[in-house]
């Protein structure tokens, strides 16, 4: 009888830990922060003597779905969503009529949507903390550009003097950036539970494309660092 119930209890044990290793739950996560692209943008000057240059730091949000597929792995597909600016630089001497020599910039805004395929594998886990280390595929693609320029100087040839106006409007830096783009990157996502289903979410992260983004960046691989805090729910 002990024998048989020692049996018994080893292999209920034995279930409840292959169920353990099993499990599968969804997670819904919610994200946003700062982006900094590197070789982001021509990197040599232009058939029109612009120099390019970063623009502010950009931003990002996205909203991922994932699935458990052990205790170890899930894998998540997400959407997310990017802003980000440069800026090219013009000297008003290169003009047409003879003015006097200032430099003047456009600026560019580019949006850019994105689909990403992640792979998490837990690093570490305790009661309240689950650290994972995330590759992902991606594939980003525009969806909106604008160009503007600031403080660019307007020559009206009867009056011959300059105001302040839109003039030469270069709507070719906006059209440096590919249409679509496809890249790798990697994350360090860190989890810290604060209620039962719900847990914020660090994550920095590095990417990786497969091609300049100007064409022109030959040997300037483009790149990606980016800082985001959010949210996550698991069911």
């Amino acid at each position: 009888m002990k024998r048989l119930s020692l049996l018994v209890l080893l292999f209920v044990t034995a279930i409840s830990a292959a169920n353990a290793q099993t499990e599968e739950y969804i997670t819904l996560g919610i994200n946003g922060g700062v982006l900094h692209n590197i070789n982001g943008y021509r990197k040599d000057t232009n058939y029109y003597g612009h120099t390019f240059k970063n623009g502010i730091p950009g931003y990002n949000v996205a909203i991922d779905l994932g699935i458990r597929t052990s205790a170890r792995t899930r894998f998540r597909l997400e959407i997310e969503h990017e802003e980000f600016h440069y800026k090219a630089l013009w000297d008003t001497a290169k003009m047409t009529y003879k003015i006097k020599s200032k430099i003047y910039e456009t600026r560019a805004k580019i949006w850019n949507m994105g689909v990403n395929l992640r792979f998490d594998y837990l690093l570490s886990s305790s009661e309240k903390w689950k650290i994972f280390v995330s590759p992902g595929l991606l594939w980003e693609f525009n969806i909106a550009r604008e160009s503007k320029n600031v403080k660019v100087p307007y020559v009206n040839p009867l009056e011959h003097h300059i105001r302040e106006k839109s003039y030469y409007n270069y709507d070719e830096i906006a059209y440096e950036n590919p249409n679509h783009i496809l890249g790798g990157n990697v994350q360090l996502l860190c989890k810290y539970k604060i209620a039962k289903h719900i847990a914020i979410t660090l994550t920095p992260e590095y990417y990786i494309y497969f091609r300049g983004i100007v064409k022109t960046n030959y040997g300037k691989p483009y790149q990606r660092l980016t800082l985001n805090g959010g949210l996550e729910f698991n069911f």
